[in-house]
């Protein structure tokens, strides 16, 4: 029986982007083999050359070879674009393992075979340490909806108990929050944002939300909360390098070893103040929160001494000495 000609195009198409790219080709008669085999289509020889030709005239980048070869060049994505998005799926720990290699599958719907190979070696799902909260991609888009339309939102907070089970916090409370901005940090999704109560800025896991609601009423606007006339989200994340809420500080910080430079550039961006002091060491003088400058320096701690301010100092050191004391023990 032959099959429906004016449909038939679209099935050409498919077969070219699974089976056909820059390296491999099918002749007509190869594809009329396919449309039968996979979709149960019956068509003539010429009809698949008739398909071809309606094809090129809407622009698709489709190069004819000797004896009748056939393949599609043109791709939604560069080979680079599509490995650096893989690899930016896979590196995310905030997305369950099975909505990552989903989400992966759907960039490459449109790469042949042969090319999707390509793909394979990026996948580097590690479950005990990514989310299971299925949630996720549901909150983001509620998040997203209300943040478009200017709406505070309601949900509970999970954290994961002893038996690694992802559960609502503090008996199931309600959080009613004025939401501002979706980001990523590390690999995580964050939702900064006012909680409803109090007048200051803080940030939510997204994967650790559970049961969010758009409310009907419209929220505290950025910039009529105290000291946030000027806010800058790019300016917010290169202090709150570890997303942890509370005060902001201007600090300096002397860089021991010149090859952590580079460090401090990576996690607190570029506007940083770099200089040398009398006797040759990297000086910095940034603006970073206080409780993420602390744990960043205990990382760095080898390399990185924390000068200003005294009261941070004061911290790191009450810190180190509680820690010495429990492991001479």
């Amino acid at each position: 029986m032959i099959g429906d000609k004016k449909s038939s195009v679209l099935y050409v198409l498919d077969i070219l982007k699974q089976y056909t790219d820059k390296e491999h080709s099918l002749t007509y008669n190869a594809i009329v083999e396919k449309l039968h085999s996979l979709y149960g289509i019956e068509v003539e020889r010429r009809t698949v050359a008739r398909d071809i030709d309606i094809l090129l005239d809407k622009n698709y980048d489709i190069v004819k070879k000797g004896n009748n070869g056939v393949c599609l060049i043109q791709r939604d994505f560069e080979e680079g674009e599509l490995l650096y998005l893989i690899d930016a799926i896979y590196s995310s720990r905030s997305m369950p393992t099975k909505y990552a290699r989903d989400l992966a599958n759907k960039l490459t719907k449109n790469f042949s075979i042969y090319e999707k190979k390509k793909f394979n070696h990026l996948e580097k799902i590690d479950d005990g340490v990514r989310t299971d909260n299925k949630q996720l991609f549901l909150n983001i888009e509620i998040l997203n909806d209300a943040i478009e339309n200017g709406k505070k939102v309601e949900f509970q907070y999970g954290a994961y108990d002893f038996d690694k089970v992802l559960k609502p916090k503090k008996d199931g409370k309600v959080y009613k929050v004025n939401p501002y901005y979706l980001v990523n940090n590390h690999g995580k999704y964050y939702l900064v944002c006012n909680n409803d109560k109090y007048d200051n800025i803080g940030n939510y896991k997204i994967d650790n939300i559970l049961n969010i609601k758009i409310l009907d009423e419209d929220i505290k606007q950025l910039k009529s909360l105290p000291g946030q006339n000027d806010f800058s989200i790019k300016k917010y994340l290169s202090e709150h390098i570890y997303m942890m809420a509370g005060k902001s500080i201007s600090a300096k910080l002397k860089i021991l070893d010149e090859e952590r430079v580079n460090d401090v550039v990576d996690w607190f961006g570029k506007d940083i103040y770099l200089k040398k002091d009398s006797e040759g060491n990297s000086n910095v003088l940034l603006n970073v929160n206080e409780d993420a400058l602390i744990f960043w320096a205990m990382q760095y701690g080898k390399s990185v001494e924390v000068l200003e301010p005294q009261e941070t100092r004061a911290k790191i050191r009450a810190l180190l000495e509680d820690m010495i004391q429990r492991y001479s023990n």
